[in-house]
């Protein structure tokens, strides 16, 4: 905040600037000892908050404030006197005045004032920011204003749009969940960037900055600031999630809608899975990589390889993500990876899918995990169609994974399986040991824990409901289990990730 003193005595003006010393350090302070010179920066800064004498020499104070509340009328006064005339009381809050003190002034009734303006400040701030937010998201998305609320007029000239995704398009994790709220973010940027930047929420994970540039503005000014931004935030949640971050040049002639549109392409160009981008430009992709890992998936897939079939997958999605691969290459990789494979098997039970499809999914991800464990319930389950009419003994692992992913939260037992396929407890727990690389209750475990962790992220909240949703009737027992395996309680999980 900018905060101004007009005192033309210089012991008076001492005094305050003492009384004013536990501000300086979040504001700025600015003192003038006559009213023209005050009227004068009040132009050009526009003050939060103005301290003035009423008596002085030339232009008393009542006249002072005037003026400045005339063009900047969202200031808050706090005039000062060494007469307790009503007269004076009067015309200070006819004029607009929040606090009238009598002089000597005493630091508690003047930290006191203080409070009383900044908190209407805030308040202040707060309704125009509601309303800017909703002008700035309707001027976005192409919605004429009415001619009294036109936000286009109050953004001419030429503006520096910086986008910030938080996570993905449609991951569980919002802004609201990161504990970077607008307010304090708009305080950094107008104390560090601009003083007339904004902000605003276009939904839960997409934020957009704005901030007045010259039109001769150069490219590495407005990266130096987008990356200033972009550093900033990764600050505040590089230990909880992953930013992407552009920006755009808005000139004067182009509307809001226009320069959103093309930071949104930019944005969808650049989105990778659980790694944190900066406005960088797309590189062709060989693919390479990951058509000799799609291959090797094919062969599993036939010989009914389980546990080498999800090695490979692993392997080709850290390709993927070692390569940079961006979220729209990943959705026409997959695609055509999905799609090759039903057409090289033919099984006809089995369901390739679109591009559009695969992306839809993609933008609700946070990392790669999310994916993968995808990928292996699809291809799980084109393995166990494959070998379904003659269960061969390294067929029958993709039937019982299957098996377990649709029926995880009921009474499971290795027996039950050794039952169906006709092979000892025994030979099927050390084959299912070979293929997955966990015996069968342990495997079962991951999979309730990997369904509680969904279900916890996703806004579950009732513990005793997601015990009973993954397979466990006592929740004192799942919360047990699931300590011992994630080294923290549901409840210490939950609270971790607010």
């Amino acid at each position: 905040m900018i905060i101004m003193l007009i005192e033309d005595e210089m012991l008076a003006m001492d005094e305050l600037r003492h009384l004013m010393k536990p501000y300086e350090s979040d504001h700025t302070v600015v003192g003038f000892d006559n009213g023209e010179d005050a009227i004068a920066y009040a132009r050009k800064f526009a003050p939060d908050i103005v301290i003035s004498d009423i008596r002085m020499p030339g232009r008393n104070g009542l006249e002072v404030v005037h003026d400045i509340l005339s063009f900047h009328p969202q200031s808050q006064i706090i005039l000062l006197s060494g007469y307790n005339d009503f007269e004076y009381v009067r015309a200070a809050l006819k004029l607009g005045a929040k606090e009238y003190l009598l002089k000597p002034v005493m630091a508690g009734e003047l930290d006191l004032a203080m409070k009383r303006a900044r908190e209407a400040i805030f308040k202040l701030e707060a309704r125009n920011q509601h309303e800017l937010q909703w002008s700035l998201s309707q001027m976005f998305r192409g919605i004429t204003l009415p001619a009294d609320r036109n936000g286009e007029k109050a953004f001419t000239g030429h503006w520096l749009m910086t986008t910030v995704l938080l996570e993905n398009w449609k991951s569980s994790f919002t802004w609201s969940n990161s504990g970077v709220d607008i307010g304090p973010l708009l305080e950094w940027l107008r104390l560090n960037i601009h003083p007339s930047a904004t902000c605003v929420d276009m939904d839960g994970h997409s934020r957009i900055m704005l901030l007045p540039v010259q039109e001769n503005a150069r490219e590495e000014s407005l990266r130096r600031m987008s990356s200033r931004i972009n550093t900033f935030l990764l600050e505040q949640v590089e230990q909880v999630a992953v930013i992407h971050t552009v920006y755009e040049l808005k000139k004067e002639c182009e509307t809001m809608e226009e320069v959103y549109r093309r930071s949104l392409q930019r944005l969808e160009n650049q989105i990778r899975l659980g790694v944190s981008t900066f406005m960088f430009v797309n590189h062709h992709v060989s693919g390479q990589m990951f058509w000799d890992s799609a291959r090797r998936i094919e062969a599993y897939i036939r010989d009914g390889e389980s546990g080498k079939l999800f090695t490979e997958l692993r392997r080709m999605l850290d390709d993927l993500r070692r390569d940079g691969i961006t979220l729209k290459q990943t959705s026409v990789l997959l695609s055509d990876f999905l799609y090759a494979l039903k057409y090289k098997i033919t099984e006809p039970d089995w369901e390739a899918i679109s591009e559009d499809l695969i992306y839809d999914f993609l933008i609700t991800c946070r990392t790669d995990d999310a994916l993968l464990e995808w990928l292996k319930d699809r291809l799980t389950r084109l393995m166990a169609g494959v070998h379904h009419a003659t269960p061969q003994p390294k067929q029958i692992i993709p039937a019982i994974l299957d098996y377990l992913n649709k029926h995880y939260a009921e009474t499971v037992h290795l027996q039950d399986f050794a039952l169906r396929y006709h092979v000892s407890i025994s030979y099927l727990s050390k084959l299912f040991k070979a293929e997955t690389g966990y015996n069968f209750s342990d495997y079962l475990i991951h999979m309730r824990l990997n369904k509680a962790i969904e279900l916890l992220d996703s806004g579950y909240k009732r513990i005793t409901e997601i015990s009973r949703l993954v397979g466990y009737e006592d929740p004192k027992f799942f919360s047990q289990t699931f300590k011992r395996f994630t080294g923290v309680t549901p409840q210490e999980y939950k609270r971790k990730e607010k």
